[in-house]
C-alpha cells in the first residue's frame, strides 16, 4: 500500500487559481466575451466561473456588478403593473434571486393573492432584505400568509405594509412571526384599521422579540388600551 500526504492549503490554493488549460489558450478579449454573454443569460454561471482563475475574476467582476445592477432594475420596472396575476408570476423569479436585495411593489393593486404568492416565495429566498407593499389593497388573508412566511424567512430585514387594511387580524398573525423570526429590524403598518387586539398582540410579542428596533402603528384605530400595552 502506497500512502499518500494529502494536499497542504497552500497547494489547494494555487491548484485553484491554476488556470484550466482551455481558459490559458485563450486571450483577454475572449475571456472578457465570455464573461459577458454568461452574465447576459446565466448571472450564477458568470459568478461560479469568476473564481476560476485570477485572470478571468479581474476580467468577469466588472461585468457580473453590471449584470447585478441591470437585473435589479429590471425587477423594479417589472413591478410597475403587475396586478395580483403579476405577483403571482413574480413568485417563481423570486424564490431563485440570488442578487435582489429591495423589492418596491407599492401601488400595485396585488391584493391577498398576489400577497400569498410573494409570502410563498419568501420562503425560499435568503437575499431580500427589503419588501416594500404600501397600498396595495391586502386584507388580514394576504397579511397572514407573508407573516406565515416571515416565521421561515431568515433574510427580511424591512417589511412595509403602509395603507393596506390588514386590520386585527392581521396584526395578530404578523405578532405570531415577531415571536420567531430573528431578522426583522423594521416593520411599517400604519393606515391597517388595526385597533386594540391587534396592537396588544404585537406588544406582547414584542416582549420575546429581541430584533425589531422601528415599529410604526400610526393612523390605525388604537385606543388608550392598545396604546399602553405598545
Amino acid at each position: 500500500m502506497i500512502e499518500m500526504c494529502p494536499p497542504t492549503r497552500e497547494t489547494m490554493d494555487a491548484e485553484l487559481d491554476a488556470e484550466p488549460p482551455c481558459l490559458a489558450d485563450l486571450n483577454d478579449d475572449l475571456l472578457r466575451k465570455i464573461a459577458s454573454r454568461l452574465a447576459e443569460s446565466d448571472l450564477a454561471s458568470a459568478v461560479a466561473l469568476k473564481r476560476c482563475s485570477s485572470r478571468f475574476k479581474d476580467l468577469a467582476t466588472p461585468l457580473v456588478a453590471n449584470a447585478v445592477s441591470r437585473i435589479n432594475t429590471k425587477w423594479r420596472d417589472a413591478a410597475d403593473k403587475i396586478g395580483e396575476e403579476g405577483a403571482a408570476r413574480i413568485r417563481g423569479g423570486l424564490e431563485r434571486n440570488e442578487v435582489l436585495k429591495t423589492l418596491k411593489l407599492h401601488r400595485n393593486n396585488i391584493g391577498d393573492k398576489g400577497a400569498a404568492a410573494i409570502g410563498e416565495a419568501l420562503r425560499g429566498n435568503a437575499v431580500l432584505k427589503t419588501l416594500n407593499l404600501y397600498h396595495n389593497n391586502i386584507r388580514a388573508e394576504g397579511a397572514t400568509a407573508i407573516a406565515e412566511a416571515l416565521s421561515d424567512n431568515g433574510a427580511l430585514t424591512s417589511l412595509i405594509l403602509q395603507g393596506n387594511n390588514i386590520r386585527n387580524e392581521g396584526a395578530v398573525a404578523l405578532a405570531s412571526a415577531l415571536r420567531v423570526n430573528a431578522v426583522l429590524k423594521a416593520l411599517r403598518i400604519p393606515g391597517n384599521d388595526i385597533g386594540d387586539e391587534g396592537a396588544e398582540s404585537i406588544a406582547d410579542a414584542l416582549s420575546v422579540n429581541q430584533v425589531l428596533t422601528t415599529l410604526n402603528l400610526r393612523c390605525n384605530d388604537i385606543g388608550p388600551a392598545g396604546g399602553i400595552a405598545i
